[in-house]
């Protein structure tokens, strides 16, 4: 196949999608759906548009084979988070490309993975592959907040979905060493559950010029600073201690045994520390608490009588909702209101002993022979808590080469993605629908 060829395709691609506005409220995806649209039109891939709310479209399209197997689906999401204006070196919107990468809200998150699947869609089309498995390719709306007008939708009202066998979605990655050499192959089979609470202060509204000890901002704060000091305890699921011990042998000496033995690894003080100094790291072993929002006031001489706080808390799956909410409200003392705003359930992860893990497997071995291929916990939350609820195998892996720090630019400033990742992922992804579905 021609790379370079296919890559500027791609890179053309992405940057038109990246200049469509999907940021989620209000999301608007249905521009993103026409944009699809279009392409699979052209290269004569069957597909149809959904719009179960006014401007809230997700796109399937679909890509037939004999259906001597169940479907593969591959699924991305359109929406995009809001950018804080000003902070970006360039505009979020245009699609910029610079030193190597391409630049624009959604470049991680998810539009290139949406790219990338299309890609191998037209690919597989234009060489004419003969495939045992329909390949499912859908582009939903509402992922960033909560799924209700995409996939959860669609996963109540769209029969070919639930008729797939394993479905692929954004989730862990390729990471990539300090050296910029692959270190592991992240694939997350399961995730920590959301559960949002908001807390509310009452007080005593007044002047601002008369100080009194009614004031409902101040009761937050002191609240929210014992809170948010609480270190959770450890908790330590089988397939996390399987990450570590499959990484240890890439870690310094005098740590190895610590990561070969993770849960007495974190007994030792200065090995927890370092450890969780990692943001990732710290998601995957123990419950978190995120102070997202704060909310008070209107004037800047009256003293408000409501304040307001929005935790963002995942929990490691098995936790128990209740102990942790009586904890919470335990070190927020009596005064402060506790609301549950959003609430995941536990379910269970993916299995690993698949054609769909076995063609990941096959891959890296190939191209990356000294890189295991871990399970991972991820810590943010997909859509793909909806497939799994229906028996889908569903694995979180997006086929791109990353540093952590760069990961980190999900949901940030400057989000972007190295040109040469849409090459690596298109060739990995027509490799590995190859193995499962010819």
């Amino acid at each position: 196949m021609d790379w370079d060829q296919l890559l500027e395709e791609a890179i053309h691609y992405l940057q038109e999608y990246l200049r469509i506005d999907t940021v989620n409220p209000p999301g608007n995806e249905v521009e993103g759906a026409k944009f699809f649209k279009n392409i699979f039109d052209a290269e004569s891939i069957p597909c149809q548009v959904f719009e179960p709310s006014p401007g809230r479209g997700s796109l399937l399209a679909t890509l037939k084979g004999t259906s001597k197997k169940r479907p593969l689906l591959l699924l991305n999401h359109m929406d995009v988070v809001p950018v804080e204006k000003g902070r970006w070196t360039v505009d979020p919107f245009e699609g910029i490309v610079q030193d190597g990468y391409l630049y624009g809200r959604g470049a991680l998150d998810d539009k290139s993975m949406g790219i990338i699947e299309m890609m191998a869609l037209l690919i597989l089309q234009r060489r004419k592959v003969p495939l045992e498995r329909d390949v499912l390719f859908f582009a939903a709306a509402d992922e960033e907040t909560g799924g209700k007008w995409g996939i959860q939708w669609a996963m109540e009202n769209v029969s070919s979905l639930m008729e797939s066998e394993y479905a692929l979605n954004e989730g862990g990655y390729v990471i990539l060493n300090e050296t910029g050499d692959p270190d592991r192959y992240e694939i997350s089979n399961g995730q920590k559950i959301v559960f949002q609470l908001q807390l509310k202060a009452k007080g005593t509204s007044g002047h601002a010029s008369m100080p009194h000890a009614d004031n409902p901002n101040v009761k937050l704060i002191h609240a929210l600073e014992s809170l948010t000091k609480w270190e959770t305890s450890f908790n330590i699921l089988p397939m996390v201690k399987e990450f570590f011990s499959k990484i240890a042998h890439k870690q310094l000496s005098e740590e190895r045994q610590f990561f070969e033995d993770i849960e007495k690894g974190l007994s030792n003080p200065s090995f927890s520390a370092r450890l969780t100094s990692n943001p990732i790291y710290n998601a995957m072993v123990r419950d978190t608490i995120s102070l997202t929002i704060l909310q008070a006031g209107s004037k800047a001489n009256v003293i408000p009588s409501e304040s307001t706080a929005t935790l963002d808390c995942r929990l490691i799956p098995g936790s128990s909702k209740e102990n942790f909410l009586t904890e919470i409200k335990k070190r927020l003392g009596d005064e402060i209101e506790v609301e549950g705003k959003m609430e995941g359930k536990s379910i269970p992860p993916s299995p690993f002993n698949t054609d769909l893990f076995q063609a990941i497997q096959k891959f890296a071995t190939l191209n990356d022979p000294d890189c295991p291929v871990v399970p991972f916990l991820l810590p943010g939350a997909t859509d793909s808590r909806f497939l799994r609820k229906r028996g889908i195998t569903t694995y979180d892996f997006c086929p791109f080469r990353l540093p952590e720090k760069e990961i980190l630019r999900v949901h940030g400033n400057d989000e972007r993605i190295a040109l040469e990742n849409l090459r690596f992922g298109m060739r990995m992804l027509v490799e590995m629908i190859k193995e499962v579905a010819t």
